[in-house]
């Protein structure tokens, strides 16, 4: 775990210098490109390390013509993965090369969003850098999450037709990405008592069968093809996810934000012209969490992506309470302490896949078990 640690005290100690001293314009560009390099090198140059290596490392070598391609999309790779995917291996051949574009993809895009929609950078990437790692390996959604998250511009501008083809862009990648297809409706204020009253309505519908009973019987809600592929996830890692449970910590941290986001929406949502959408994106996310984690609990690891997103977003939002320095940096302090616990409960579903670190010029002897 010491690449992991290290890296998030890397983030804070940039964090901390930012409120104390107060980087300048270069200054902080040239922490955040150096930032951008360890992401890039870290995630990119890993081997055997990340959820779902063999299957998308097997894909890679047996992707050997564009008629492979076309097959494995009927099979689950979906057909933009797998152009991007044969495109790389007739220039280069080479799996490290790949996983090399896909971060460099990948966090440019992240640190773009957390440029543009945050104001505190440094506490965002620290957030989402905990919270996420254990998606590191997702090949496929981390890159429709890209582009989901690009179309956000077109939601702010009001721009229908750019904001769906760049969703149907994504869902090219990965089909789940067709959920964030409702942030066009989300840029608008909704009333506490219909947001606690939803939410409560999730709870108590999630309770029951009702939700993978409609998934089940009723294809034609979501598409037979998307309704199939959660079915088959679901079966797949039915071993996994029998003895799995969305954790009371967990629980305990979504309210616990959720009620400090709804606290200050009046304060921030008049500053920040993207509050709204980030916060009921959110919502829509605990929704889907309450609504799926009795019965297709690979629905909220999956789905809710798209909308847990927006939590480290948020909690950068929230620094805006704050006026003076130092009380941001206690509670900044703070954040470190729960982003590393957030760090380990990331990998907790997979953890021999993630620790200890295996990158092709480091723990290079080390032998995982699976492989």
């Amino acid at each position: 775990m010491e690449i992991y640690i290290v890296t998030t005290l890397l983030i804070f100690t940039f964090g901390l210098v930012d409120f104390t001293i107060k980087l300048t314009f270069w200054q902080k560009n040239l922490v955040v490109f150096f930032l951008y390099v360890i992401f890039v090198v870290q995630v990119g140059l890993r081997w055997e390390t990340g959820s779902d290596w063999v299957p998308y490392f097997e894909n890679f070598k047996k992707t050997d013509n564009y008629s492979t391609v076309i097959i494995n999309a009927l099979i689950g790779y979906e057909i933009g993965y797998g152009t991007l995917v044969f495109f790389v291996k007739k220039i280069v051949d080479s799996y490290t090369v790949f996983l090399l574009l896909h971060a460099l993809i990948f966090y440019w895009g992240i640190f773009r969003m957390a440029i543009k929609y945050s104001p505190y950078f440094f506490i965002t990437l620290l957030f989402f850098y905990a919270t996420n790692l254990g998606m590191v390996g997702s090949n496929r959604q981390l890159l429709a999450i890209i582009v989901c998250l690009w179309s956000l511009d077109y939601v702010f501008e009001r721009k229908a037709v750019k904001f769906f083809i760049t969703v149907g862009v994504a869902f090219l990648f990965h089909t789940t990405a067709f959920l964030f297809g409702i942030y066009y409706f989300l840029n608008r204020n909704f009333k506490t008592f219909t947001v606690l009253l939803v939410l409560i309505s999730s709870i108590i519908i999630g309770r029951t069968g009702l939700p993978f009973f409609i998934f089940s019987n009723f294809p034609g809600v979501l598409g037979e093809y998307t309704t199939l592929k959660t079915v088959v996830y679901s079966e797949g890692a039915k071993d996994v996810l029998a003895g799995a449970s969305l954790s009371f910590f967990g629980l305990i941290k979504r309210l616990f934000f959720f009620a400090i986001f709804t606290y200050n929406y009046s304060f921030l949502s008049k500053r920040l012209y993207y509050y709204k959408v980030l916060y009921n994106g959110y919502v829509l996310g605990m929704i889907v969490y309450f609504l799926f984690a009795s019965s297709l609990l690979i629905l909220v690891n999956r789905g809710s992506l798209y909308f847990n997103i927006m939590e480290s977003l948020l909690i950068s939002c929230q620094f805006l309470i704050f006026y003076k320095r130092e009380d941001k940096k206690y509670v900044f302090l703070v954040l470190l302490i729960m982003s590393i616990v957030l760090l380990y409960q990331s990998i907790a579903e997979y953890p021999e896949l993630f620790d200890p670190y295996k990158g092709i010029f480091y723990n290079t002897e080390f032998k995982r078990e699976m492989f």
